[in-house]
């Protein structure tokens, strides 16, 4: 090799040490710090996403209380996100606000993350922030702003008497807002035999139906086993105070529609209407009792009616407690709060038989024309009636702990079980009442029982009882026009639709009306806009209004009505008598119909919206 040649490789050596070296000084200097920020960025990342998935979580966890009670929600976020490995701490902070509704909340979690290369180059954390808003219109209820549902005739004698029926004064206290709240609705609480006809009104407990009305095979195909749910919405102002559910007429006693049906032939009973239709039937108040037990319609009236059989309504009673998944048929019964009620018919071929179970027994002797007197007790009287019919009865008291909804339940298609208090004839403690998910087909029962709720006690006034998107009730309004609150609808809801079907409406003597009104807190004006209509009327709907409403249209036909709840909506849902859409009911000559109503809100009633 010649020296130009051998100094040639000597300079391509060394260059190839440069290259190296200069290699070495760029991985050191740039490429592994790259790779350290890499891994951090990665960390960033995944904590990115779990600090996002818990702040989700907490907001859809903590939204349900709102807009009624933000302490409450406050708590449950920041329990959630505790749950999801971010408990508030040095290295966590979490935010929780009310949104832009009243139905919103936002969580923010502050969550700062040590950086596992970044403290080479001074970065020695980061602090990942992200927030959730969710928004919350929950439950429809339905009926009632007020702690009463139904109309509410007054208790038999004075709490300082008998804390059971009583008080004998009205026990409503109006919520503020635009709902209005009274005494008398015109309107009973209903719930019919399994074994009834589903044309007499009662869409969901009945078992049968012909086929003109959309049955197969003689079955209600919308028959549901389980009954109806009601509604007691307990507010922050009730929590830690005792609250009383009662229920007027509880037990089904054949009385007809205006209580005429009083089983005693005698003509000189049926056509006196100064001589109660039951007597002395109640021991311990006979000043009220020719009022009470008259054979004529009047405030104390319910008309638990026999449809086309002969079997008594056995009604049961349960309330259950809150639950997160909000299914009332999941959550658990509350202790001491279940009851059922034997019916009683009247006996037709002998109606003063003394026999077990018909009413003729318990009525007053034909040529008795005084009032009550408690010093001549009739021979047939029967305390097991006089302790529930036409009067308050206490389902119980309980003690919430916390906001949130518990819910009654109630359904005719349970067997009498557990045990029966030898005085008022009540059957407690049978599990079957809650526990039973399907139907018990040996369990029959014909016609109507109905019936009123309401809440007494120190925490009455942070409790409203309502309907649960079906009710099935008995209308008895005299007026032409009636105003009825038919469901509560907050500005969670704006952009999704409202629902409303009728069942079985205009049983009158004369056509009428019914049209949807806006809550009057709202920000809709006077009408609703935008209505449409399906089944009897279909297409657009005028004002959102049904005309030409009767029985020869109607009866044993379904009706929808969707309503459009625009962007812009607002109510005052901060307050338990706002945000409530209405009824405008006018029918000339009144109307006496047993009916089913429900509504809903098209859409999750949890959802994220940032």
């Amino acid at each position: 090799m010649n020296a130009s040649a051998r100094a040639r490789a000597l300079r391509r050596r060394d260059e190839g040490g440069y290259v190296a070296l200069l290699v070495a000084m760029f991985a050191a200097t740039l490429l592994m710090p790259l790779c350290a920020i890499s891994v951090d960025t990665a960390r960033w990342y995944v904590e990115v996403q779990r600090v996002q998935n818990a702040a989700d979580a907490a907001a859809m966890a903590g939204v349900t209380y709102l807009p009624d009670d933000f302490a409450s929600a406050k708590s449950t976020a920041l329990t959630v996100a505790g749950r999801n490995g971010y408990p508030a701490s040095s290295k966590v902070s979490i935010g929780v606000t009310v949104g832009a509704k009243p139905t919103q909340l936002v969580v923010t979690i502050n969550s700062k993350i040590g950086n596992a290369f970044g403290t080479t180059f001074g970065v020695r954390s980061n602090t990942i922030s992200r927030s959730a808003t969710a928004d919350y219109n929950g439950p429809a209820p339905m009926g009632s702003p007020c702690n009463a549902f139904g109309n509410e005739p007054a208790g038999a004698v004075s709490d300082a008497t008998d804390p059971i029926r009583g008080p004998d004064t009205s026990v409503i206290v109006v919520p503020p807002g635009g709902a209005t709240c009274t005494s008398n609705p015109q309107f009973w609480g209903a719930i019919a035999g399994p074994d009834t006809d589903k044309q007499s009104g009662d869409q969901y407990m009945t078992r049968t139906c012909s086929t003109a009305d959309g049955c197969t095979s003689g079955k209600n195909n919308e028959f549901d086993p389980q009954g109806y749910f009601y509604i007691v919405r307990v507010a922050a102002g009730a929590v830690n105070k005792d609250v009383t559910l009662q229920i007027y007429d509880p037990a089904w006693i054949q009385t007809g529609d205006t209580c005429t049906e009083n089983g005693q032939k005698s003509p000189t009973v049926s056509t006196n209407p100064n001589i109660p239709l039951r007597q002395n039937m109640s021991s311990y108040v006979p000043a009220d009792g020719v009022d009470r037990y008259a054979m004529t319609p009047g405030l104390f009236c319910t008309g638990d009616t026999l449809g086309g059989g002969t079997d008594p309504i056995v009604t049961s009673y349960a309330l259950r407690a809150p639950t997160d998944t909000y299914q009332p048929k999941n959550s658990a019964p509350v202790s001491g709060c279940e009851q059922q009620y034997p019916g009683y018919l009247q006996s037709t071929a002998t109606p003063n038989a003394v026999s077990t179970g018909t009413l003729g027994q318990f009525l007053p002797k034909s040529s008795d024309t005084t009032k009550p007197d408690p010093t001549k007790p009739n021979a047939k009287y029967n305390a097991r009636i006089a302790n529930v019919f036409h009067q308050w009865v206490a389902l119980c008291t309980f003690h919430p702990m916390a906001a949130g909804d518990y819910y009654l339940q109630i359904r005719t298609n349970v067997k009498l079980g557990g045990t029966q208090d030898p005085l008022t004839g009540i059957y407690t403690n049978n599990p079957n009442v809650t526990s039973q998910t399907g139907d018990d087909t040996s369990v029959h029962g014909n016609g109507n029982n109905r019936f009123a709720l309401r809440v007494k006690g120190a925490g009455a006034s942070g409790v409203s009882v309502a309907g649960y998107q079906h009710m099935s009730i008995y209308a008895n309004y005299t007026g032409a026009n009636t105003f009825f609150n038919m469901v509560r609808v907050i500005p969670a809801a704006a952009t999704k639709t409202l629902k409303i079907v009728f069942f079985d409406v205009g049983d009158a003597a004369a056509a009428g009306t019914i049209q949807v009104l806006p809550p009057t807190d709202s920000n809709l004006g006077g009408t609703v806009t935008g209505c449409t209509g399906a089944g009897v009327a279909n297409g657009a709907l005028a004002n959102c209004k049904l005309t030409n409403v009767s029985s020869a249209t109607y009866q044993g036909k379904q009706q929808v009505i969707t309503v459009p709840i625009p962007s812009t909506y607002t109510c005052t849902s901060s307050q338990a008598g706002g945000c409530w859409y209405r009824l405008l009911i006018s029918f000339p000559g009144g109307v006496t119909d047993t009916t089913t109503w429900s509504a809903s809100i098209d859409g999750d009633p949890i959802r994220l919206i940032k």
